[in-house]
C-alpha cells in the first residue's frame, strides 16, 4: 500500500469522517496530542475527494451522515485495491447486533459506539498503526 506523505515523515495518518464537527474535533484533538495526523472530512463525498489524493493509516467512520452513509464509503475503500488494506473503524450511534454484523461484513476492523471515550478510540487507533512502528 502507498504510503501518505505524513507517513513518509514517520507520522501516522488517520481520516476521520463524521457529520458532526464536535466529534471531529475530540478525535483530532486526542489523536494529534499522540504524534498522529489528522485529516476530517463532514461528509462522505468530502472523503472520497480525500481518500483520492491520499492513503491514510486508519479511516474513521461514522455510519448516519447526510449523503453517503459510512458503510458505503467502506465498501468504496474496500473495492478500490489501494485502500483495500486501510484498517476502517466504525465510531457511530448504531449499536445493534446487525449494525457491527454489517460493519464486520464490510471490512471494518473494529466498531464502536457512541458516546465513546476518547482514550478508548487512542487506544484502538494504536493497536491498529503504533505512531513509532
Amino acid at each position: 500500500m502507498p504510503k501518505s506523505k505524513s507517513e513518509l515523515r514517520g507520522t501516522p495518518l488517520v481520516l476521520a469522517v463524521d457529520d458532526d464537527p464536535a466529534v471531529l474535533r475530540i478525535i483530532e484533538a486526542q489523536l494529534t496530542r499522540h504524534d498522529y495526523a489528522v485529516k476530517t472530512a463532514k461528509s462522505g463525498e468530502e472523503a472520497l475527494r480525500l481518500l483520492r489524493e491520499l492513503t491514510p493509516s486508519v479511516l474513521i467512520l461514522d455510519v448516519v451522515m447526510n449523503g453517503m452513509s459510512g458503510y458505503e464509503i467502506c465498501q468504496v475503500v474496500k473495492n478500490d485495491p489501494r485502500l483495500h488494506d486501510v484498517p476502517v473503524v466504525f465510531l457511530t450511534s448504531r449499536g445493534t447486533p446487525q449494525d457491527y454484523k454489517t460493519g464486520h461484513d464490510l471490512g471494518a476492523v473494529i466498531y464502536m459506539v457512541k458516546p465513546f471515550k476518547a482514550e478508548k478510540l487512542l487506544n484502538v487507533i494504536q493497536m491498529l498503526i503504533p505512531v513509532h512502528a
